[in-house]
């Protein structure tokens, strides 16, 4: 073949690569605002979000979903509302409650949810929240970072694909 004729096509396919990655960003900046997320970190930690993993920021070792008890991959999710509420699913079971938040400190003063039945995955969450111990976020990029032990470990987040839809909910009465 001449290069007249390969010439053509392999602008053709540059060409259709470039467009392909164009429509991933596009479709990939519509899922996080779908989930209520930007890259910025603007203050807050409204959207929806998924945990991914924990991380011991001293060590650097990290605790991921397939290396506790999941039940075969349940999620703790999580909607951070702009009301101060929060609702979501700790793996088995429905979770909602409220939350206080100030610059980069968070409290999460009320947390309502049952830890009956539920995996260590789970549990790894339920427990920081009953205890606490989660004091600080950072959000940047596309993960939010919930920081407790004195700022020495974090739960990192990620948006969530989908809309949460919360079944339980915190009234504050």
């Amino acid at each position: 073949m001449t290069l007249r004729k390969i010439l053509p096509f392999l602008i053709f396919i540059i060409l259709l690569g470039c467009v392909k990655d164009q429509i991933s960003n596009d479709e990939s900046d519509f899922i996080n605002r779908r989930a209520g997320f930007n890259n910025s970190s603007n203050g807050n930690v409204y959207g929806n979000w998924i945990v991914a993993f924990y991380e011991n920021l001293e060590n650097g070792s990290i605790i991921k979903k397939s290396d506790v008890d999941s039940w075969g991959g349940l999620d703790v999710a999580i909607k951070f509302k702009d009301d101060s509420t929060f609702c979501g699913v700790n793996t088995s079971n429905e979770i909602a409650g409220h939350y206080t938040m100030q610059n980069s400190m968070i409290n999460i003063d009320v947390y309502g949810g049952s830890k009956v039945g539920q995996p260590e995955w789970g549990n790894m969450f339920s427990e920081l929240v009953y205890s606490h111990s989660i004091t600080s976020f950072k959000k940047s990029n596309s993960q939010l970072k919930l920081f407790y032990n004195n700022n020495k470990n974090c739960v990192v987040l990620y948006p969530h694909r989908r809309e949460i839809q919360c079944v339980w909910h915190y009234s504050g009465n």
